[in-house]
This record gives structure tokens, C-alpha cells and sequence, in this order.
């Protein structure tokens, strides 16, 4: 084995109450929609924000997170109902929009100047350091995925005319950056007020251009079915399309449409009927966000081996270190958002034995960690 795929020879058992709090299904989900100060606004009532893994950018002192453990990534999500606005904020940190439901339109800039349109399935990365907002544009409910950069966000700055506005419907921010009902008698003196002119200056632009090539639609994605070193073996046919990063992609032609550094990487995850990865692990920090189709989790190899069926819309946390086997139970497609917190290529560690049938078919992994017909490499590379 060369050094550049050696993985840590030590064994990460999960244990079944750490595998559950783990698995966030639906059910679990708890609205927050006290989260921001915009909550009162006419068009943003009614909006509700989730905090999945980490607190997110939420400014509720008292809102639920289902699982506070360190990630190097944030993952939420945004309910609105048809008509219902988020107002124009920015980030210090990356944000990800991964939409799964309802139509969309992203507004960039102070005054909403620049406009994308989004639909299910879309991934988008918001730039940071630019107001943004979105509305849900469709007939129906909208859900968005949320996946922000770093444990600690550094929180968002409100365009001026949002806490203006916030204000005028009783609602502050302190200057801790949570919020404060001046209708309960709390003191308003402390709280952060709106951008000057001259403080405007320092927020970045981009071009209409550089916006469109920030959101991948299904129809963008470079799909291949030889993405993983599994996918030769029989059971284990399967897909990956690269979004944001390198992500754990062994199919050396592949290419991100999105480059730029995040803190993590986002890809696609597409298994058939009966198709499962086959057993792997990393030493990155991993949710899956299962976004359609039913599927099985298992964790842990041979006797210490532990098995979920999360419910479609489940949000599953998968520690570093730990094997893992993700396989598509259901009758049709299974589709998943694979988010890794790294920059840097999530280095797959094989189970021996999809190592040993992928050599018995003629692949193995080359010296740079991609697949490779034996026959070229000399040598297998475990």
C-alpha cells in the first residue's frame, strides 16, 4: 500500500445510541420561527428555519439542534410556504443551497438587483461576503437543504433596509447577535444598527455570469458509473456527480463544476435497486442527505455491524474513521447529497474484500488513488 491511500489501521465502532442520535429523520425535524428578525416582515411570516447538525446563522437563543457536534460544516434547512420571503443578508462563511422541493428565486445584492431562478434538485453556492435572499416562487411549500461553512459561521450582517424594517415591528438585534422583542420591555440600546454608506463599499459584486456558474442543475451534472471502486464489483453498481469539491470521487476524469474552496465538498449519490456502495470508510466527518428513495444505513463491520432505514428527507451523520455501507432497498432510484468536510479528497479505505473482487475483475487504484485497469498499473494499489 502506498502512503499517499495509507488510512488509519484503528478500529471506530459506533455504538447504537450514537448511530441513533445520528440518524435525523423528518420526524425529528423542529421549526424554528423565531430564528431571525425578519419573522414579522409581511412576506417573511410564516417562514420556518431548521438546524440539523450545528446552531447554523440562527439568532434564537432558544432554538433546538438536533445533533451539536462538531463537523467542520453546518447543515440546515428552510421551509417557506408559496409567496414567503428570506430577507437579504450575507455570510462570512460558504452556504449551500441544495433544493429539493418548489420553485425558487435567489436575490443578490443589497436591493435584490441580480435574480436566479432554482428548482428541485439544484445546488447552489452563494458567494460570500454578498447580500442574498430567496422566495419561494412556486404554488406550493418549498424545502430547501442548507450546508454552511465551519463550525463557528461568524453569524450575518442584515442589509440596512432589513433592520430598519425589523425594528419598526419590534424586533432588534443585541450586540451578541441575538434577538430582542423591544414589545417585551428588554432595552433596545444595545443593539446593532444598519450599515453605513461608507461601510457598503467593503461588500463584494460578481457578475451575472459568475452568479449563473454557481448553480448546478441536474442537467449540469457529469455522472459516472465508475466513480467508486465498488461500482465494478457485482452489487455495487452506483453513480457520483461531483458539485462542489473533490469529494470521494476515484473516477480520475471527473470535474467539479464548482471549485472554489468551502470546507467541504458536495456530490451526488446515485445507487439503483439492490445496489449498495459496499463497505468503506475515510477519515472525514460525512452527512448524507437522503433526498429520495428508501435506503439502508449500516455502520461497523462483521459482529459490531448496526442497520437504519431513515425515512426519505433524513439527515445522516457518519463519523470519521467509521465503515460504512450505504445500500438502495427500495424499487426504484435512490438518490443522495454526499457532503465531506474537507477540501482536499476524502481518500477511500476499501473493506478487503470489494478490493479483492475488484481485482479479480481487473481494477484496482493507481498510485494517485484512482481506478485503473490492473493490467497498466503493474501492481494493485490497495
Amino acid at each position: 500500500m502506498t502512503e499517499s491511500l495509507r488510512q488509519s489501521s484503528s478500529e471506530v465502532i459506533v455504538d447504537s445510541d450514537d448511530f441513533a442520535r445520528r440518524v435525523i429523520e423528518p420526524v425529528d425535524f423542529v421549526a424554528d420561527a423565531a430564528a431571525f428578525i425578519d419573522v414579522r416582515l409581511e412576506r417573511s411570516a410564516g417562514k420556518a428555519s431548521y438546524s440539523f447538525i450545528g446552531p447554523g446563522v440562527s439568532q434564537n437563543p432558544d432554538q433546538t439542534v438536533n445533533l451539536d457536534v462538531p463537523h467542520g460544516f453546518n447543515i440546515g434547512a428552510a421551509g417557506m410556504a408559496s409567496g414567503v420571503v428570506n430577507s437579504q443578508h450575507l455570510h462570512f462563511t460558504a452556504e449551500v443551497f441544495i433544493c429539493t422541493k418548489g420553485d425558487w428565486r435567489v436575490a443578490v445584492g443589497e436591493h435584490r438587483e441580480q435574480q436566479l431562478e432554482l428548482g428541485a434538485g439544484t445546488i447552489f453556492s452563494a458567494p460570500t461576503w454578498v447580500f442574498r435572499g430567496f422566495e419561494n416562487i412556486g404554488d406550493h411549500d418549498g424545502w430547501m437543504y442548507t450546508v454552511l461553512g465551519g463550525d463557528d459561521t461568524g453569524g450575518i450582517i442584515w442589509a440596512p433596509d432589513v433592520i430598519r424594517a425589523a425594528a419598526e415591528t419590534g424586533l432588534y438585534l443585541r450586540s451578541d447577535y441575538t434577538v430582542v422583542d423591544g414589545a417585551d420591555g428588554l432595552s433596545t440600546n444595545d443593539v446593532v444598527k444598519p450599515l453605513e454608506p461608507a461601510q457598503l463599499v467593503s461588500i463584494d459584486r460578481y457578475s451575472d455570469q459568475e452568479l449563473a456558474g454557481r448553480a448546478v442543475r441536474q442537467e449540469d451534472l457529469k455522472w459516472s458509473e465508475q466513480a467508486l471502486l465498488s461500482n465494478v464489483v457485482t452489487g455495487h453498481a452506483g453513480a457520483m456527480a461531483p458539485v462542489i469539491g473533490h469529494g470521494m470521487t476515484e473516477d480520475r476524469r471527473h470535474r467539479s463544476p464548482i471549485t472554489s474552496a468551502h470546507g467541504f465538498s458536495v456530490e451526488w449519490l446515485r445507487l439503483p435497486p439492490g445496489s449498495s456502495t459496499g463497505l468503506h470508510r475515510h477519515q472525514q466527518n460525512q452527512v448524507v442527505i437522503l433526498t429520495d428513495g428508501t435506503w439502508d444505513i449500516a455502520v461497523n463491520r462483521d459482529e459490531n455491524r448496526l442497520h437504519s432505514r431513515p425515512a426519505q428527507g433524513s439527515v445522516v451523520s457518519l463519523n470519521a474513521g467509521a465503515w460504512r455501507d450505504l445500500t438502495n432497498v427500495g424499487d426504484s432510484d435512490a438518490h443522495a447529497v454526499v457532503v465531506c468536510a474537507t477540501d482536499q479528497r476524502a481518500v477511500i479505505e476499501w473493506d478487503p474484500g470489494i478490493v479483492e473482487a475488484a481485482q479479480q475483475a481487473g481494477w484496482s487504484r493507481d498510485a494517485g488513488g484512482y481506478i485503473a485497469p490492473v493490467e497498466l498499473i503493474g501492481r494493485p494499489v490497495l
